[in-house]
């Protein structure tokens, strides 16, 4: 567990970050993930195991369980997709309420349909994440999970701290830089393979085939377990912890909060 209070990120380092990434993926995240996110809901789950190896599954479920929950909880699942985290926290808690929002119609309407098959009621909203549409100090857990690889993190991260209730947890786990360069090197270009492979063994649409370069990219310009930690600090978050899979923090799972 990283529990390092230390900050070598600053208020300027992170703005140039920032503004890399925007210069660097605008485009294709106005205009290309979008497309992927129309192909990609009936298969997406099965699609995160082949292209994972497997291991999909494993850092759900580690996930889930660094979530703490009480009844009567509001929480919100930020970039929800076919809401997964959504129905697990549910089934986990069952006198919660959880409320999804994405961008992806397409996406919240296979997380609808899921959420009926499982008979658990989530409500949805499709909606940018830039903006939450929520009034301060809403919500006593937040969640987010394999997406902030695609947001701009200067916008989203201030929003979540607004709509959490003081006190509350923001509980983060995605797909991050390597700490080490040479696993680094390896993982960059096992992902361009295996975006590659799983486009091709569910017969995705053009979009989601080209995407193997951007996901590479993607997490190459993002950053180490460490470095999101102290991003997460820089924005306001307290008692920022991050714990790591295998291969030198290829996924981070962090937990922070509100200061009361």
């Amino acid at each position: 567990m990283e529990t390092s209070t230390s900050t070598s990120i600053t208020s300027g380092i992170f703005e140039q970050r920032e503004q890399k990434r925007r210069s660097l993926f605008s485009h294709t995240w106005k205009e290309f993930i979008p497309k992927v996110f129309e192909d990609v809901p009936q298969y997406y789950r099965s699609g995160n195991i082949v292209a994972s190896l497997g291991l999909w599954e494993l850092w759900v479920w580690q996930f889930i369980n660094t979530i703490k929950l009480r009844p009567g909880y509001k929480t919100l699942d930020v970039c929800a997709g076919t809401n997964d985290v959504g129905i697990r926290l549910l089934q986990k808690q069952a006198d919660i309420s959880v409320t999804a929002i994405d961008r992806s119609k397409e996406m919240q309407a296979e997380g609808q349909r899921r959420a009926a098959k499982y008979n658990v009621k989530i409500k949805s909203l499709v909606q940018d994440v830039h903006t939450l549409p929520f009034p301060d100090n809403s919500f006593d857990v937040i969640t987010l999970q394999a997406a902030s690889r695609h947001l701009q993190l200067d916008k989203v991260l201030p929003e979540i701290l607004r709509v959490l209730k003081p006190g509350g947890h923001f509980y983060h786990c995605d797909m991050l830089k390597p700490s080490t360069p040479m696993v680094e090197w390896f993982y960059l270009r096992f992902l361009r393979m295996s975006v590659a492979w799983t486009a091709l063994v569910f017969r995705s649409t053009e979009a989601s085939r080209n995407c193997g370069e951007y996901f590479k990219d993607a997490i190459e310009h993002f950053y180490t377990p460490n470095e999101l930690s102290e991003v997460f600090r820089l924005v306001g978050f307290a008692n920022v912890t991050c714990r790591t899979s295998i291969w030198g923090g290829m996924v981070g799972f962090h937990d922070s909060q509100k200061a009361g």
